[in-house]
């Protein structure tokens, strides 16, 4: 029995050269990049909060942006500082979220509400919330000093 070389099936050797080729180069399909979720329409910021204080309550109010169409409510931020140990020059202010209050139709002006404990100073900001749970850019800030 005679054998043959390794040059008896050149077409082979093209053949699996072809198909490594295929696989490796055709993996793809469409625009190459990382994933983009669907783009919403940017959230309007709130630029009228106002704060005051009535006893030991802080009342805050505002006007929802425009157009309001695509928020179903605002979440309510809130920083809490000590005068006696200020944080540091620079150092970012944290905020955490206190409340929410919804967005009824034709609301002209938005409330909300809490009381408050001596000897601390209160920054409140409002963040307009959408019907899929998107968050849009917070408000001015609105500062109530306590700390006397």
């Amino acid at each position: 029995m005679k054998t043959r070389g390794a040059g008896a099936y050149p077409f082979l050797g093209w053949l699996l050269l072809c198909g490594l080729l295929l696989v490796t180069t055709s993996g793809g399909c469409g625009k190459k990049g990382p994933p983009v979720a669907p783009k919403h329409p940017p959230l309007p910021q709130v630029t009228t909060l106002d704060g005051r204080l009535e006893g030991d309550s802080v009342f805050l109010s505002w006007q929802p942006g425009e157009p309001a169409k695509g928020i179903k409510g605002y979440m309510i931020l809130r920083s809490q500082t000590d005068p006696a140990n200020p944080p540091c020059d620079g150092c970012p202010r944290v905020f955490q979220r206190v409340g929410q209050v919804a967005l009824e139709s034709g609301s002209e002006q938005l409330r909300f509400s809490e009381p408050t404990l001596p000897g601390f100073i209160y920054t409140y900001k409002v963040q307009p919330l959408g019907l899929s749970g998107e968050t849009g850019p917070e408000s001015n800030a609105v500062t109530i000093d306590r700390g006397m």
